[in-house]
């Protein structure tokens, strides 16, 4: 499972709750309130994910499509 962004080792979870707390719903907008995405930018399509689902863990496969 995905859980997190690596680089700034922040869980989506976490991640969530500040974007609810402060009415976020862009990559954008979280960037002012937390550091995420700076370096290998791998959690970006998860960050995406959540906005549109609201969910925080994910298949490797749900957003490169690889099957393995």
């Amino acid at each position: 499972m995905v859980t997190k962004c690596v680089c700034s080792d922040i869980l989506f979870s976490e991640i969530k709750v500040k974007a609810d707390k402060n009415g976020v719903k862009n990559i954008e907008e979280l960037r002012k309130h937390v550091t995420l995405g700076e370096n290998c930018r791998l959690c970006i399509p998860y960050i995406e994910l959540m906005f549109k689902t609201g969910r925080t863990e994910f298949e490797y496969t749900e957003v490169t499509g690889d099957s393995n």
